[in-house]
C-alpha cells in the first residue's frame, strides 16, 4: 500500500495513518502501548504529526565513500511541528519509528546516535557514532524525540519506508509505569555513549520514578563520600582531559551544598563547553541547590539583555528551540528556585522571562505557586512567551485557569498572522499550544468545553486535533458526541485511489 501511495502520489504527510489505517493495529497493540506507557505514562497523547520517510529504489551504484558522506550529511535532530518547541532532557516526548519491510543495511535503515538527546546540535564527533537500526518487517523503535539520527543510503532496488509517529506525556510521573522491581538507579551493563553522564541518567531515572528528590539515586550512590571540593574544582581546568573534568563535575554534584564554591566555575561551562561537560554542569548546579539560584538568575538576566537586542533570540529556531543551560539547571534545582524564577518572569517579556517560564515547566507541580505569574503573560504581545507559558501550564497542571487558555483560540494580535515557518503563523502556534495544554490537562479542562467545541473548526489542523483530544479526555456526553461527529466528518476511505473514486 505504501509503495503505491509514495510512487503515484504526493507524500500524504500527517494523513499517512488514514491512508493506511491498518497501521492502527500496530500502534495499539499491547507491545507498543506497553512501551509507550513505560516511558510516557498511561495517559500519553498521540501527536497529530506523522510522516512516511521513504527511500526510493536506487537507480545508480553508490560507493562506500559516497554512502558515508551522504549519511553524515543526513544526520540531524528532528524539529517540532507545526512551530518550534523547547528541547527537553526529561522524557516528555517520544518518537516511534516503524518499518513495514525487512530493513537490512543495503536498504538504508535509519541510523541513530545514542545519548544525543542532551545535545544542542550535532558535532562531527556525534555524527561519527551513527549506528544503523537494521530490523525485520514489523519492528518498532521508541526513542527520546531529540535523539540524533540519519536516513541511511539505499543500495537495494526497492522502496524503504520508515513511518514516524510522535507521542507526548500528559502528566508528570508519580511512580514507575513499567514492571519495576526497584526504584534505585542501576548503571546499565552496556553503555553506548562515549562519555559518562551517570549523574544526568540517574537524575532522569528518579524523575521517571516520581521521586520528589530527583537526586536520590546519586546521593545514595555517593553516600559518605567526602571528596575535597578544592581538588574537584581544580579538576575542572581545561588543562585536564575530558574524562577527568567530567569526573570532577559529577563528584561536585555528590558534594551538594558543600560545593558552593564551584558555582562560578560551573556556570562558566554552561552553553560554551563540550556538550557532555555542559550537561554534567547543569545537573551539578541543580544538586548544589539553593546557593546556585541567585548566580544562575543573574546569568540568565545578562543573557536575556544580550538576546533582547536581537530581532529574536539566537537559540530560538522555529524547528526546535535550544533553551539556556542555566534554565535547565534552575529546573533541576526545583522548589528552591521557584520564587526567584517568579521574580524574573515578572521583569518583562523577553528571553529571560521565556527562560524562566521553561525552567518552571521542568519542575511540574512543584512550580504551582507560579501559575498566576504565568497566566498574567497570556496577554503578552510575544507569541514566543505565550507559547512557552502554555507549555509550562500544561506541565504544572495545578490551579490552571483553563478558560483563560481557551480564549486564545479566538484571540489575535498584530503580526501574529504573518507566515514565519513552513507556511505556519504565530497564531497557528499559539492555538496549537493552547490545544495541547488543554489536552494534557484532561478532565480538568472541562470548564473550557464550549471553547474546545468551537476549536474543532480551527483552520490549523494541529489545533483542532488537540482540541478533539481534550474533549475526548473530558469525556462528557456532549464532548464525546462532538468528538465522534468530528471524526465521522474526517473519516477517509482508504480503498479509494486515483482510479477508483467510490
Amino acid at each position: 500500500r505504501l509503495n503505491e501511495i509514495i510512487d503515484a502520489e504526493a507524500n500524504p504527510g500527517n494523513n499517512v495513518l488514514p491512508r493506511v489505517p491498518e497501521m492502527r493495529h500496530l500502534l495499539n497493540c499491547p507491545e507498543v502501548r506497553g512501551a509507550l506507557i513505560s516511558v510516557l505514562g498511561p495517559d500519553y497523547i498521540e501527536h497529530p504529526h506523522r510522516y512516511c520517510h521513504s527511500l526510493r529504489p536506487t537507480t545508480e551504484p553508490v560507493d562506500d565513500d559516497e554512502a558515508a558522506a551522504k549519511l553524515i550529511k543526513n544526520a540531524h535532530q528532528d524539529g517540532y511541528t507545526p512551530l518550534g518547541h523547547p528541547r527537553q532532557h526529561y522524557l516528555r516526548y517520544a518518537r516511534v519509528m516503524y518499518y513495514p519491510q525487512d530493513t537490512p543495511i543495503d536498504l538504508g535503515p535509519t541510523h541513530v546516535i545514542a545519548g544525543s538527546q542532551f545535545n544542542k546540535g550535532l558535532t562531527d564527533e556525534d555524527k561519527a557514532r551513527l549506528v544503523p537500526w537494521t530490523a525485520k518487517a514489523g519492528s518498532v523503535m521508541v526513542s527520546h524525540f531529540d535523539i540524533g539520527h540519519a536516513a541511511g543510503v539505499g543500495l537495494d532496488p526497492q522502496f524503504r519506508h520508515m513511518i514516524k509517529f510522535i507521542y507526548l506525556r500528559a502528566s508528570a510521573p508519580s511512580e514507575p509505569t513499567w514492571k519495576s522491581t526497584s526504584t534505585m538507579w542501576r548503571r546499565p551493563v552496556k553503555v553506548k555513549t562515549p562519555h559518562d553522564l551517570e549523574l544526568a541518567w540517574s537524575h532522569g531515572w528518579d524523575w521517571l520514578c516520581g521521586k520528589a528528590n530527583r537526586y536520590e539515586s546519586w546521593q545514595t550512590l555517593h553516600n559518605g563520600s567526602n571528596q575535597d571540593v578544592d581538588v574537584l574544582i581544580a579538576g575542572l581546568s581545561d588543562e585536564n582531559d575530558l574524562d577527568t573534568r567530567l569526573h570532577s563535575v559529577q563528584l561536585l554534584a555528590a558534594a551538594g551544598p558543600r560545593a558552593n564554591e564551584s558555582i562560578g566555575p560551573l556556570i562558566e561551562i554552561l552553553d560554551t563547553d563540550q556538550q557532555a561537560m555542559r550537561v554534567a554542569a547543569i545537573y551539578a548546579l541543580g544538586a548544589i541547590g539553593k546557593e546556585a539560584v541567585a548566580p544562575l538568575i543573574d546569568h540568565l538576566r545578562r543573557v536575556g539583555e544580550r538576546e533582547d537586542a536581537n530581532e529574536k533570540p539566537s537559540t530560538w529556531s522555529e524547528g526546535a528551540i535550544a533553551m539556556e543551560d542555566a534554565a535547565n539547571a534552575l529546573g533541576a534545582v526545583g522548589a528552591d528556585a521557584v520564587d526567584a524564577l517568579r521574580s524574573l518572569l515578572r521583569e518583562g517579556e523577553g528571553w529571560a522571562s521565556i527562560s524562566a517560564a521553561f525552567a518552571l515547566a521542568e519542575m511540574d507541580s512543584v512550580a504551582s505557586p507560579a501559575v498566576p505569574d504565568l497566566v498574567a503573560h497570556l496577554d503578552s504581545s510575544s507569541h514566543r512567551l505565550v507559547r512557552t507559558v502554555l507549555d509550562s501550564l500544561g506541565s504544572i497542571r495545578e490551579g490552571v485557569p483553563v478558560v483563560e487558555i481557551g480564549k486564545l483560540f479566538e484571540l489575535t494580535r498584530p503580526g501574529w498572522d504573518e507566515e514565519i515557518h513552513r507556511w505556519w503563523t504565530p497564531q497557528d502556534g499559539v492555538r496549537t499550544h493552547a490545544g495541547m495544554a488543554l489536552a494534557r490537562l484532561g478532565s480538568d479542562s472541562a470548564p473550557a468545553q464550549s471553547q474546545l467545541l468551537k476549536a474543532l473548526d480551527d483552520p490549523c489542523g494541529h489545533a483542532a486535533s488537540f482540541a478533539m483530544i481534550a474533549l475526548q479526555r473530558i469525556g462528557s456526553p456532549e464532548a464525546v458526541q462532538a468528538t465522534m461527529d468530528f471524526l465521522m466528518s474526517q473519516r477517509w476511505d482508504a480503498s479509494v485511489d486515483g482510479v477508483r473514486q467510490f
